[in-house]
């Protein structure tokens, strides 16, 4: 059987934004990439084959083939195990969250690791400090969406000022791997509740600053949620930032720096979850600090 053939009669397992998965048996899924090129595709297989010889206690995406299928490109990946987390912030779901931020914290980065682009239309970081390489992704992003955002943040200059003037100020930490988008369906566990996959690597993904992952994670993990605010506060205590004033300005960067990422005109619920962070007063008084 054909690749093709088997994409038409295989079980679709998941779908969303950047494609489709298709299972291909057991130990082995297709997926199906709305806009990738093969060379974006070759390049998150030197990324995701670095990041499985880091050692980590679960299991990550493994590309063992890119092919090109009707005209759009497809990577051949081995299936993973388990099922996604619960949004419900249990003291299982908790305890997975904060396993999952402490293994990739413990990860030395290899250049590899630093070779996909931070947001789609951006390049990697670099080797630059992160939260430098992060004021400047806020000023490059700000720049471009600034109507939209202007109408909705009417503050907008005063706060992308400050925003970049405390990330430049924050010391720089020691580096790790940052997922950059831990929502609960990018953690899959097994029938304990225990951590097995982590993936879907590549939105905000960097060697960087393991607090950034974790003050991120805490405030997406259940971000349209009407329990939202209960969960980032309990996720908050368990993953333990240690300075709330980074935690603060990182959330403000998140905000500024992906409004745009889904609809550029701002038409869109992450732009108003974006928007509403900016609003909120620990984010107004950390980012009036001096």
């Amino acid at each position: 059987m054909t690749l093709a053939a088997a994409l038409r009669s295989g079980e679709v397992i998941g779908s969303g934004m950047e494609g489709t998965v298709i299972a291909l048996g057991p130990d082995l899924v297709a997926k199906v990439w709305h806009r990738r090129s093969a060379a974006e595709l070759s390049t998150l297989q030197r990324f995701y084959t670095a990041v499985g010889a880091a050692g980590l206690p679960f299991a990550t995406p493994s590309i063992h083939s890119i092919a090109e299928v009707d005209g759009k490109w497809a990577t051949i990946e081995a299936r993973l195990p388990g099922v996604p987390l619960t949004h419900d912030p249990t003291p299982a779901a908790v305890s997975a969250v904060t396993s999952v931020l402490a293994a990739l914290a413990a990860v030395s980065p290899t250049p590899e690791m630093g070779v996909l682009p931070i947001l789609e239309g951006e390049t990697p970081f670099g080797t630059e400090p992160f939260a430098y390489s992060l004021a400047r992704l806020v000023e490059r992003r700000v720049a471009r969406f600034h109507k939209p955002l202007t109408a909705a943040v009417p503050d907008l200059d005063a706060l992308t000022a400050s925003c970049i003037a405390h990330l430049e100020a924050l010391p720089e930490p020691q580096p790790a791997l940052v997922h950059g988008d831990l929502i609960p369906m990018n953690i899959h566990v097994d029938t304990a509740g225990n951590p097995v996959a982590v993936l879907d690597f590549g939105f905000l993904t960097a060697v960087g600053d393991p607090a950034f992952d974790a003050a991120i994670t805490a405030s997406i993990f259940d971000m349209y949620g009407p329990q939202a605010a209960n969960t980032e506060a309990t996720l908050d205590k368990a993953l333990d930032v240690p300075d709330p004033h980074r935690r603060a300005i990182y959330r403000a960067a998140y905000a500024l720096a992906t409004a745009n990422s889904f609809s550029p005109s701002g038409k869109d619920g992450h732009f108003a979850w974006c928007v509403e962070m900016l609003k909120r007063n620990e984010i107004q008084a950390a980012l009036a600090a001096h």
